[in-house]
């Protein structure tokens, strides 16, 4: 899970993951975090490179 070539789809994915998060209490609405959800988990258990 851990692979060295796949650290860079981790960290934007946890990126991503966060910005949703933080529109939280900004907003006081989960949508945006729910859509930043959708792309960013498939995105941190993927087992190929999807960041360039």
């Amino acid at each position: 899970m851990w692979k060295r070539e796949l650290i860079k789809n981790k960290l934007y994915s946890a990126a991503l993951i966060s910005l949703g998060a933080l529109s939280i209490p900004i907003e006081y609405d989960a949508t945006a975090f729910i859509f930043t959800l959708i792309m960013g988990l498939p995105l941190f258990f993927a087992k190929e490179n999807w960041i360039m």
